[in-house]
């Protein structure tokens, strides 16, 4: 059960993928990347729930087997890689149930200890990604993401494709090579919309504009209070910066907007 790709390449892969190995030692299952061959491909991949990210490299071995390399030995893995840099790298799984790894190069080698019992119990990662590839497209109103978990894909790649299937869908980010993909989960808000803060920006452009029941109006427009009466915008504000309106005829009597809205019912008109 061995494979050869480069040291560059295994080097690469496990950065891309390295941010997103759990520390939780409560999860014990998520604290190791995955090290899988099957159908032509050496896979590394990590999750910790929120994020996964899954990098590949082509092999000419059609052996398929899978290993782990614990959070704790990830550093002095990436360090050996950088030194062994272009060197072909002979990666083996070792036999049996321990789910250890060994790499060797034609001048040093270096073993990863792994405990098989720890790992057995690792998310089915193909079906959670092509759940997410496979799902029908829908509009995302607004979606929110956790700017923490963003940072991970900064070794990612200098360029990323990204799209989302829906609200509810993970954030889906590929490389150009088809040798990079990821998932982030969003933060979950039952009734998400963008227009509020749209309204808030808009307005702060706009200092002759207001937001009533969550839309935005112009001040030097028509407005009516509860009566049917005529407001309008005096064009002064108060030292703290409120806008004054006053009724049509009453200019020497202004109210601030929110004392109107308030008091009054002032609303735009029809």
């Amino acid at each position: 059960m061995t494979v050869n790709t480069s040291a560059h390449e295994l080097h690469r892969m496990l950065t891309q993928i390295a941010p997103h190995v759990s520390d939780d030692d409560t999860l014990p299952t998520l604290t190791a990347v995955r090290v899988e061959a099957e159908g032509g491909n050496l896979f590394v991949l990590a999750t910790d729930r929120y994020t996964m990210a899954v990098a590949r490299v082509g092999i000419v071995e059609s052996d398929a087997w899978q290993a782990y390399i614990p959070v704790e030995s990830l550093p002095a893995v990436l360090a050996w890689l950088h030194v062994a840099d272009t060197s072909v790298v002979q990666v083996a799984a070792d036999q049996g149930d321990s789910f250890g790894l060994t790499l060797a190069t034609a001048t040093s080698n270096m073993r990863i200890a792994a405990d098989g019992n720890a790992y057995i119990h690792y998310p089915n990662w193909r079906k959670t990604i092509e759940g997410q590839l496979e799902a029908e497209m829908e509009p995302v109103p607004m979606t929110s993401f956790t700017t923490e978990f963003l940072a991970r894909w900064k070794d990612a790649g200098t360029l990323l494709h990204a799209w989302q299937a829906g609200p509810q869908k993970a954030l889906v980010l590929a490389d150009n090579e088809g040798r990079f993909l990821g998932l982030q989960m969003p933060v979950r808000y039952e009734t998400a919309t963008r227009q509020p803060l749209i309204n808030q920006w808009l307005s702060a452009f706009r200092p002759n504009a207001v937001i009533v029941d969550g839309t935005l109006h112009q001040l030097d427009g028509t407005w009516q209070d509860a009566d049917g009466d005529d407001w309008e915008f005096t064009g002064r504000r108060t030292p703290a910066g409120e806008p004054l309106m006053a009724l049509v005829g009453l200019e020497d009597d202004p109210h601030t907007f929110a004392q109107a809205v308030a008091d009054y019912g002032l609303k735009p008109a029809a």
